[in-house]
């Protein structure tokens, strides 16, 4: 929990307190080398991570109890957890749980429940990520937490719809997604990511937009 929040924590012995003060001068020294060290700051350190989250996402990974269980085809993997996009029903697969809108939810991947619902459907693609996870021998990978805009009951009414057909499903329109990308914490691993789901289309266009210019402001122009 420290670490995720962008705090370094030391583990060492209790019965030698003194030593705080010397393993805090020690390490707050941007000079120090990775070692090895001195006897008198032994200890256990666990590093921060350099990306720390913010406040409200560590709240919503750590501090919220999960109510439910959303589970998402290999799609809306890649939209959520490389694409930073939000998620949408289209790509939710089944609800698992009973929980009321703004509470938090796992999300996570069923390979062997993509590969029941969809075998005589698989893309080149779908197969490929199936194939990928094999190895991995889990019964579903976790891809992150986060807050909902429905309940459960509303999510298994709309799930693998578009949200234009939302209003003629529950007679309204909260919102156009189910879990916003500001309210979604990813915890799937860079590596199980792009080992996994990422295919080749999703590198060219990975590759698109981090090659896309940063648009520039025109300077304004002042009559003379």
């Amino acid at each position: 929990l420290a670490t995720a929040a962008g705090v370094t924590t030391v583990i060492t012995r209790g019965s030698t307190p003194q030593k705080v003060i010397d393993i805090i001068e020690f390490f707050s020294n941007p000079e120090i080398a990775d070692g090895p060290f001195p006897p008198a700051v032994l200890c256990t350190r666990f590093v921060a991570k350099s990306r720390p989250m913010i406040d409200r996402k560590w709240w919503i990974l750590h501090g919220m109890y999960c109510a439910g269980t959303i589970y998402v085809d290999a799609g809306a993997v890649i939209a959520l957890a490389r694409f930073k996009k939000s998620l949408f029903a289209a790509g939710i697969k089944r609800v698992e749980g009973t929980f009321s809108s703004n509470q938090a939810v796992r999300v996570v991947y069923e390979p062997e429940r993509e590969h029941i619902d969809n075998s005589a459907e698989l893309n080149a693609d779908e197969a490929r990520v199936l194939s990928a996870v094999a190895p991995i021998k889990s019964e579903f990978i976790e891809i992150g937490h986060g807050l909902v805009n429905y309940t459960s009951t509303e999510i298994k009414r709309i799930r693998g719809c578009h949200s234009s057909e939302f209003e003629a499903i529950l007679g309204y329109c909260d919102s156009d997604n189910v879990i916003n990308r500001g309210n979604m914490v990813i915890t799937v691993t860079d590596q199980i990511l792009d080992d996994v789901f990422v295919t080749k289309t999703h590198h060219t266009k990975i590759r698109a937009e981090q090659r896309a210019p940063v648009p520039v402001s025109s300077p304004k122009l002042t009559a003379i």
